[in-house]
């Protein structure tokens, strides 16, 4: 079936679709959510270093964990049996910049307070990268396993 595959995607009016959160058995995967705020707009927009300061970038991670948890909440209705399992939290900075894992803490502080210290704690990774989508400065995605009884 591959080698029937063209070389190059077609060039597509749209874009594919993707699921906000995947389920599979008790696992929850949440896609990666960017800064946006209600109506639309994002946060912020820019890098962490240059367009964006510190203090922003964390509001942002928090805005980003916040739409990871209003996608999961969306899928199951509830989060009193949602448990945190890893988070990645990727940081747009510049070249130099240090400090993911403290903008990361934003998305963790989130986490923690919602779900409380047994369900929120959770494993992470803090990722600088050149550019995020639609210029987001931090964007986060989760995997969270659901406790059914």
């Amino acid at each position: 079936m591959l080698d029937t595959l063209p070389d190059t995607p077609p060039a597509r009016p749209d874009r594919p679709p993707v699921a906000a959160v995947r389920r599979d058995g008790s696992l929850i995967v949440a896609s990666g959510q960017v800064a946006a705020v209600p109506g639309g707009g994002l946060l912020a927009t820019g890098t962490t270093g240059a367009d964006v300061d510190f203090a922003t970038a964390r509001a942002c991670a928090w805005q980003c964990a916040r739409n990871v948890l209003a996608a999961v909440l969306a899928q199951t209705g509830s989060l009193d049996q949602v448990t945190a399992v890893k988070l990645t939290v990727f940081v747009a900075c510049v070249p130099g910049f240090a400090e993911q894992h403290l903008v990361a803490d934003a998305a963790t502080e989130l986490l923690l307070t919602v779900l409380g210290p047994e369900r929120g704690a959770h494993a992470r990774a803090a990722i600088g990268v050149a550019a995020l989508p639609l210029g987001s400065p931090v964007e986060v995605e989760g995997t969270f396993r659901i406790d059914d009884d």
